[in-house]
Order: C-alpha cells, then structure tokens, then sequence
C-alpha cells in the first residue's frame, strides 16, 4: 500500500538544462521527501504559473539526508514550460508521495529498461537495487532517440552492473528500440529474475510480453492524465486482465505486468 502523503511547500534549489526539451529540477521539501519511495510519484503546482491543475511528475532520486526531490520533465506545453523558467528560491507546491512503487527482493538480478523521460523514475529504483540492496547491482537498458540523450547516465551510472542505450537513429549503441537488446543481455547475465519497465506503452507492452514468455517476473510503471492524484476523479482508470478496474493514480502507478499486458 502507499504510504501516506501530504502537502509541503517547498522551493527550487536549481532548475538546470540536460537538452534542448528536458530539464532536471532539484526542490527542498523535506517532509515529502522523507516518505518517497522508488516508483511514486508526487503532484505539484507552479504557484508562479497561470495553470491551475497540479501535474504528475514520477519521483527521479531523493536526497533523504539533505531533504532534496529530483523531478526530470520535458517541455512539452505551456505548463511545463512554465516550470523551465523558474529560478532558485521560487516556491513549488508539493503533494505526495502518491500512489504504490516499485517492489523489491534480493533474489536474481533485476534488469530495468526505461524509455524518453520514463526513465526517471528508474533513477531512484536503481540506486535502491545499486546501493541500499545485498542484491547484485541492476543491468540498466536506455531507449533514447540519439547521442544527445546520453545525460542519463550522469544519474545511472553508478548504480548499475551494465549500463545499454540503444538509439532511434544509431547515433550512439545500438540501433533500434530497447525489446532488441534484451534477448543479448538476457543470454549475457542469466541470473536476472527481475524487469521493472517505465517508459512509452508500446514499449512496456512488448517488454511484458517478452518477460511473461520468459516465466521472468516484471512489473510495469504506468503513465495516464491525472486530475486529482488520490483516487477521486477517475480519469485514470483501466480494466486489467482480470476484469477489475484500476485507478492508476492509487493502484499504481506501477503494476504487475501479466495485470495490464498478459
């Protein structure tokens, strides 16, 4: 179950560029930050900006010690862009932390695959697997469109036993999308019990069904439009396999992948 969340007011220590449409946000709010766990998420509202809905945004790492939240987002609307342009010291209203993570054990290898800006989350999860586990370190394959992606291992790296990109255009790996190195790395580390998946659906969906093949437990970290956050306005729902309808806000955002693609 989640834990419990709350509302903190807390302020931007830096806002800083890693490409033309992504940014990476460090906010002090250390109440928030004291409850996160890998695979939550927070909402936050910009209360220098003129949107008013709060906007989902994946918790990418924590500072525990110092009480710092590191958000990664893509400018890809006015909201966001919005958000691109606050200085240190603006004020950032932060609600969670939301919704249920990622599970853990120390039995086999986890390999984590994420996808554009879904690779967020994978940040906080690897460094739970790389640094705070007994487990043997996670095997961590990025899908990224080109060479100009390759910020992310400034935050992975440390964490993992392999890092793998593939690209869009072969600028830099291998060429393709991330489902083509798996059966290699599979082959490579045969004791990886474990795929946690974050990215587009597309990608999720042919990963599970890989890993559902392969008898591999893997769970898969949803993204849907979210008005509330909690549960209440239902516009996050979908029907799993079973035939039970889940709200991915308070059910997920992370779920058993045979749930949503078996």
């Amino acid at each position: 179950m989640a834990t419990k969340k709350l509302v903190e007011t807390g302020n931007v220590i830096s806002n800083e560029e890693l490409s033309a449409d992504v940014n990476a946000m460090v906010l002090e709010c250390p109440k928030v930050v004291e409850l996160a766990q890998p695979g939550q998420f927070v909402m936050i509202k910009n209360e220098m900006g003129s949107t008013y809905l709060r906007r989902p945004f994946g918790v990418a790492d924590v500072d525990k010690e110092k009480g710092l939240l590191l958000l990664i987002y893509r400018k890809a609307g006015k909201g966001t862009n919005e958000l691109s342009m606050l200085e240190e010291g603006a004020p950032i209203s932060v609600e969670g932390p939301l919704g249920n993570g990622f599970s853990f054990d120390n039995d086999g290898r986890t390999l984590l695959v994420g996808g554009g800006v879904g690779i967020a989350p994978i940040i906080y999860t690897a460094r739970k697997l790389g640094a705070e586990m007994a487990g043997p370190k996670p095997i961590i394959l990025l899908g990224v469109r080109n060479h100009k992606e390759l910020f992310w291992s400034d935050f992975l790296e440390d964490f993992s036993q392999k890092l793998v990109y593939t690209t869009d255009d072969g600028s830099y790996g291998r060429k393709g999308f991330a489902i083509d190195a798996i059966p290699d790395i599979l082959k490579a580390y045969p004791d990886i019990k474990h795929i946690k998946v974050c990215g587009p659906t597309i990608m999720m969906k042919g990963i599970a069904e890989l890993a559902i093949k392969q008898g591999l437990e893997c769970e898969v970290s949803l993204e849907k439009r979210m008005a509330c956050g909690f549960g209440v306005c239902l516009g996050c729902t979908f029907e799993g396999k079973s035939g039970k309808r889940w709200k991915v806000c308070g059910d997920g955002p992370v779920f058993d992948a045979e749930e949503v693609f078996g």
